[in-house]
């Protein structure tokens, strides 16, 4: 499945150091539902501040690294 991501959203990742889930999902090129399934299957260590958990780009791009074929 192929998701479409906005240009505004492209642009904000760029810049952005870390995201809520959606902007994970959107910045990961998966659906949502395919990040909720990923986050019970691979260990994803989130930073929780005042209850909102955001997820670190960097650990994101070496986490889709590792799995390259």
């Amino acid at each position: 499945m192929q998701v479409s991501i906005p240009e505004r959203v492209i642009e904000r990742a760029i810049q952005q150091q870390y995201f809520n889930k959606t902007e994970a999902a959107n910045f990961l090129g998966i659906s949502k539902s395919t990040f909720r399934i990923w986050l019970t299957k691979f260990d994803f260590k989130p930073i929780s501040i005042d209850g909102q958990l955001l997820y670190d780009k960097e650990v994101l791009k070496k986490f889709m690294e590792e799995h390259k074929l």
